[in-house]
């Protein structure tokens, strides 16, 4: 509910409504969120995807995905699983080339290698989907003294990008987006 949360949450939203008023007409969206921890930017977008939706809520933590189950499971469009973005995708079960949109809001950088996972993620969109990213691109050092203390925070070994912190200036993010097959 914070001011800096609701704007990012509030243009996450504006994304997904313009590729969900883009598709084909009658032809189903499908939607994957990674990392959707506390449901934040899900309860943001769920709302605006209409009725021909399906919507794919993931988390690496398993209590994550209980706990989304709990506030979003009523809503016949939405899947819950758990994904880990350090794994093989279709070992967990998931398809490539099987999403048009993939939401991921601050959950990149708390993977070990950026661009191994969005080589990943790229696998999962579909030909003409879309990868929306949420990512910070400054130090935020009272970060350091609340999601810091988790296991995620200081897990990079992609040195050569990030040599003593985890999150990427906009332009590394860039960089890494081109190398790994992404548009701008």
């Amino acid at each position: 509910d914070s001011p800096t949360a609701r704007l990012f949450n509030g243009l996450m939203e504006q994304i997904a409504a313009a590729v969900c008023a883009a598709r084909a007409q009658g032809r189903t969206l499908r939607v994957l969120e990674v990392g959707g921890g506390t449901g934040g930017t899900t309860a943001y977008l769920l709302p605006c995807l209409g009725n021909d939706v399906s919507y794919t809520f993931t988390d690496i933590g398993p209590t994550f995905v209980a706990r989304a189950r709990e506030r979003f499971g009523s809503d016949g469009r939405v899947l819950f699983a758990v994904l880990d973005l350090e794994d093989d995708s279709a070992r967990q079960g998931f398809l490539d080339r099987d999403f048009d949109l993939v939401i991921a809001s601050n959950v990149i950088h708390a993977t070990a290698d950026v661009g191994r996972t969005l080589a990943r993620l790229r696998n999962l969109i579909a030909p003409g989907g879309l990868l929306a990213m949420l990512e910070v691109t400054e130090a935020q050092h009272w970060f350091d003294l609340t999601v810091g203390l988790t296991e995620g925070w200081w897990a990079f070994t992609d040195t050569h990008l990030r040599p003593d912190y985890p999150t990427l200036r906009r332009a590394q993010w860039l960089d890494v987006l081109a190398s790994s097959g992404y548009e701008a």
